[in-house]
């Protein structure tokens, strides 16, 4: 596989997990709990790690896909209102709850996906 092949993998890659997170931030419970156990019940406090789990993953993905584009940095910020939207919309999603730690797990995972790897390209 070349460069450019690695690439779209990688935005496909992006592009399906972005849904992901899309599809169980505004699904009204717990829509990983109600495929795993059957159980759609949130659970406020309970979710920190998922929280930056998802957008670690979200962030490595953002970085080995776009860091190159001239639009990388319009993308973090994208990335970053996205993580504020999603949880500003539990406020009115029924069965979610805002918090301020999901959020702050949001940007911390993220922050920590993009720049783990830019820390690795120093290196080099």
């Amino acid at each position: 596989m070349d460069l450019r092949q690695f690439l779209i993998f990688y935005k496909f890659l992006f592009l399906i997990w972005f849904l992901f997170i899309f599809v169980v931030s505004i699904y009204p419970g717990n829509l990983v709990g109600l495929v795993l156990k059957g159980d759609p019940t949130t659970y406020p406090g309970s979710d920190k790690l998922s929280h930056f789990v998802s957008y670690f993953f979200l962030g490595m993905l953002a970085f080995l896909s776009f860091d190159k584009n001239r639009k990388f940095k319009s993308i973090v910020l994208f990335l970053i209102l996205f993580s504020l939207l999603m949880e500003v919309l539990h406020l009115y999603i029924p069965n979610r709850f805002y918090e301020n730690l999901d959020l702050i797990m949001n940007f911390l995972g993220l922050a920590v996906g993009l720049f783990l790897f830019k820390l690795k390209d120093l290196k080099k």
